[in-house]
Formats: structure tokens, C-alpha cells, sequence
């Protein structure tokens, strides 16, 4: 019984930026001055096989609208935008040098931009 009025307190009072879905399947979740960008499970499995994954590297500066990330699978080639500008601070890499994990991977998340 504690346990769960605990729960619920720290429920009441935490902070949780909203997540934003794009039609095309991508996310991204804002927080302060950092955006986490990924990708919709769906998508990815609508995609088929993957076979390459490109994204930019860190600390490149990118601009609202740019290409941000390169997905190639069995059956389509897909380029998603950056839904904000700044600069990429982190690149979850383990997807680019495996991109067939991507396929198991629940709603992956793939980059990390630090807006201005």
C-alpha cells in the first residue's frame, strides 16, 4: 500500500517531455536543450531487411529540415529530416555498425541533438 502512494507521488511530480511522432515514423522527445531522435518499430519493420543505417557524426552541427538519418532495407530506401536544429552530441552507434539489430529493436533510439 506505501509502496503504491509512493509510486504515485513521484508520478505527480515528475517530469517527463512529451514524445512527438512524425507521419514518416520517426520520434523525437525534447527536453531542456536535448532532443532524443529515433525511429517508429513499425516503420523499421516496414522497411524489411536492413541492411544500412547512416546518421551524422557527433558534434556536427545540423540544421531544421536536414537529412539526419539514411535508412536502407529489403524493401525501401528512407531519408528522415531533423525535426530541430543544433548540434548532434551523440550517436547511438551500435545500430550503425549492426543495422540488422534494428529489425529487434523496440522503437529505437539513434541520435541525441543539443539545441543552441
Amino acid at each position: 500500500m506505501w509502496q503504491r502512494i509512493v509510486n504515485w507521488f513521484k508520478h505527480l511530480f515528475s517530469h517527463e517531455a512529451p514524445v512527438h511522432r512524425e507521419d514518416n515514423g520517426l520520434w523525437w522527445q525534447q527536453d531542456d536543450n536535448l532532443v532524443k531522435v529515433g525511429l517508429d518499430s513499425k516503420v523499421i519493420s516496414e522497411l524489411g531487411d536492413i541492411t544500412f543505417l547512416e546518421t551524422p557524426q557527433v558534434d556536427e552541427a545540423i540544421q531544421k529540415a536536414d537529412q539526419l538519418i539514411d535508412i536502407e532495407g529489403g524493401k525501401a530506401v528512407e531519408t528522415f529530416k531533423s525535426p530541430v536544429s543544433g548540434k548532434i552530441s551523440k550517436v547511438y552507434d551500435g545500430y550503425q555498425n549492426d543495422p540488422t539489430t534494428l529489425t529487434t529493436a523496440e522503437n529505437p533510439l539513434l541520435v541525441e541533438i543539443k539545441t543552441a
